[in-house]
């Protein structure tokens, strides 16, 4: 159900909508009356009305003036069933097209636009160039851009435009000269003489195309009736780019225009984060606002299932529409059958040898947005398990219920937890910090804590927790980055939980001592030693400020393996470096420390095999790990990073110092020792006991 079309149960005689099309098809033209005539005339002003307002075939069923002008006059590369192969046919009626052109038929008469991701080939980009050659065609003084990052991608719909234009000029009386008539810019004018003036004649209609590489600006200054940009999952500057193009299509606070932003799935890269930053805040840039079928509380943009519109037969031998067409002679998609189709196609990726295969069949076909947003270039973590487990632990109340929010308090010679359901825990990523928005969220935080530590006669055993922290310094800043502090837990003996998450604290307050002081709670809570990025200065003085660089774990000894020849002596910390001259550097080591962590298989507390990723109930972490690529900022998988990477340091120092030794873990006298190192006064000592 779509609030904002006509909504049809069941199409019937939609072959009627194609008569045009049926008559090109078997006589190479679109009518044999008799060029000149009255009749003729007629004809043409007929069809002209039709492609403007709309038909309504014999049984009621009406269709807008653009999706009648698409399906009759716009010829698109698809399957002829003549030959068998690719050829030039005319668009075939199908649902999926019929919701398209409505509801951006209501965009424009609504001063709305219209933010959507999909499936490949399901023709966007056909109905984007039948879009700006009807404008071109019927609105004089019209202007439509079309824009993309990469030239390849708008001008890959500009060509659709020409092709559609030259179609016209060649078969109907809707031609138009063209002046210029540029692979990037055209324009319906030609030119005469008056007098020994040259005038311009023509409808001055304007089609344009625009690349936005490394330059958001690029449209500034002009107008635009339809601003459409192509492909923004690969769009890095995207909402730089449509808060500069959106004056195109206004005239003051009224839009005088529609922006359509779409992007397919299988084709999302470095932009996407920014790009799902707005499909999942549509009402902020005044685009159509669909429920979230998983979450009727979220708004989301609008996403096109690979299950509408999938041409050809089922291919599941299980399904009971096995070999039966997913859509039907009159459009109708049998979405069952195709979904029953795309799961036979899922099965035979999971059971072949290629690990990729899997991910190309969700990103190429998804049948939700979140698949639709997987990255398929430049991912690190992401996977469709990792996807799914974000779907359940968004969906699940009991996983989301479980964590605490609250407080930790000195008191006496004690440090205690207080829950409270008055403080948010952030879930959202990336972050709106835009307070003028309606979806703003408060960038302050707060501890939240997934498991209370563990003691063992009275006591939190030796390095059985450990943490990591990518802090900030600026108590101001102009950017969406927080600090992120991790509690990780690692094994000490069978029977209890070990390698998972235990609290966390992500956020930005006001003034950054406040994150400072609740990760040295956190430290001190858990008796727990935190590795930290210390490309930034204000982490370890507050710490000291606080006689508490006992906590901070000093730069870890695993680095002289990681970075060869490393003489850097950094003292705390550790300095996030990405490798130079063919080396790995620390980062690129932490990554595959992480991904190997994540991926690795164990047993949950039924005995059933999972990976480690499964007990990951931070919904920010998971959407960071997801969106996670080499360039961007994401704060809780560095954090994160370090909680792995301090865990696998601690493990080097013990089987080195176990190799002459058969004592045990807990009762290691190096590790105790290293554990009770002070780097303070005696005197400063603090004697709180967690809680």
């Amino acid at each position: 159900m779509n609030k904002y079309i006509p909504n049809v149960e069941t199409f019937t005689n939609s072959k009627e909508f194609s008569y045009l099309a049926s008559f090109f098809n078997e006589n190479g033209m679109y009518t044999n009356l008799p060029r000149g005539t009255y009749e003729y005339k007629l004809f043409w002003e007929d069809v002209k009305d039709k492609c403007i307002n709309g038909i309504t075939n014999s049984d009621g069923i009406s269709i807008t003036g653009i999706h009648f002008f698409y399906l009759n006059f716009c010829p698109i590369l698809g399957h002829n069933e003549t030959t068998g192969r690719k050829s030039k046919i005319f668009p075939k009626f199908v649902d999926l097209d019929y919701e398209y052109f409505w509801m951006i038929d209501y965009c424009r008469h609504n001063q709305k636009s219209l933010i959507a991701v999909k499936g490949r080939r399901q023709g966007w980009s056909y109905k984007a160039g039948a879009i700006g050659s009807h404008e071109f065609t019927f609105y004089p003084d019209s202007r439509t851009v079309i824009g993309a990052f990469m030239s390849a991608f708008s001008q890959n719909t500009m060509n659709m435009v020409v092709d559609n234009l030259n179609h016209l000029n060649a078969n109907t009386e809707f031609r138009k000269q063209r002046n210029p008539d540029l692979k990037d810019n055209i324009v319906a004018r030609y030119q005469v003489d008056l007098g020994g003036i040259k005038v311009w004649k023509g409808y001055k209609s304007n089609v344009k195309s625009i690349s936005f590489k490394d330059n958001p600006t690029a449209a500034v200054g002009l107008s635009a009736n339809w601003l459409i940009l192509d492909e923004t999952g690969v769009f890095p500057n995207i909402v730089d780019t449509y808060s500069y193009t959106e004056p195109l299509i206004k005239d003051g606070s009224i839009y005088t225009g529609v922006a359509l932003l779409f992007g397919s799935s299988g084709n999302m890269d470095t932009g996407s984060k920014y790009f799902y930053e707005m499909f999942m805040n549509p009402g902020k840039y005044n685009m159509l606002e669909f429920q979230d079928p998983e979450d009727q509380s979220k708004l989301t943009g609008f996403f096109s299932s690979a299950a509408k519109g999938r041409w050809g037969l089922c291919m599941n031998p299980d399904s009971k529409w096995y070999k039966q067409p997913m859509v039907d002679e009159n459009g109708n998609s049998n979405e069952a059958a195709s979904i029953d189709d795309l799961e036979y196609l899922r099965n035979k990726a999971k059971t072949g040898l290629d690990p990729k295969a899997l991910h190309g069949v969700l990103t190429q076909f998804p049948l939700s947005y979140k698949e639709a947003f997987l990255r398929d270039k430049g991912a690190i973590f992401s996977s469709p398990e990792m996807l799914e487990w974000l779907s359940t632990v968004e969906t699940t109340p009991s996983i989301r219920n479980s964590v605490e929010t609250g407080h930790l308090v000195f008191r006496n010679s004690e440090i205690e937890f207080e829950p409270s359901d008055d403080m948010h825990y952030i879930t959202e990523f990336p972050l709106n910090n835009n307070k003028d928005s309606s979806s703003y969220i408060d960038a302050s935080g707060c501890i939240a804590i997934f498991e209370r530590p563990e003691r063992v006669n009275g006591e939190i055993p030796y390095a059985l927790y450990v943490a990591g922290c990518d802090p900030y310094d600026m108590d101001k800043s102009g950017t969406n980055s927080l600090g992120s502090f991790f509690v990780y837990k690692r094994f000490y003996s069978a029977g209890k939980t070990h390698d998972i998450i235990v609290a966390e604290c992500t956020g930005r307050p006001k003034f950054a001592d406040d994150f400072y002081e609740n990760c040295r709670k956190l430290c001190v809570y858990y008796n727990a030693k935190v590795l930290y990025e210390n490309m930034l200065k204000g982490f370890k003085g507050y710490f000291e400020q606080k006689n508490s660089l006992h906590y901070l774990y000093q730069q870890p000894s695993i680095i002289r393996d990681i970075v060869k020849d490393s003489k850097v002596q950094r003292g705390y910390g550790i300095h996030m470096s990405r490798g130079s001259n063919g080396s790995s550097g620390i980062k690129d080591t932490c990554e595959l420390y992480l991904k190997d962590w994540l991926y690795s298989e164990r047993d949950d507390v039924d005995g059933n095999k999972i990976l480690n990723l499964h007990t990951i109930k931070s919904i920010a972490l998971l959407k960071e790990l997801v969106a996670y690529d080499i360039t961007g900022n994401f704060d809780r998988v560095i954090a994160f990073m370090l909680c792995i990477l301090q865990t696998k340091d601690l493990h080097k120092i013990h089987v080195e110092s176990m190799s002459n030794s058969s004592r045990s873990y807990s009762n290691d006298p190096f590790l105790k020792k290293l554990w009770e190192k002070k780097d303070y006064n005696s005197q400063n000592k603090f004697t709180f006991k967690a809680r």
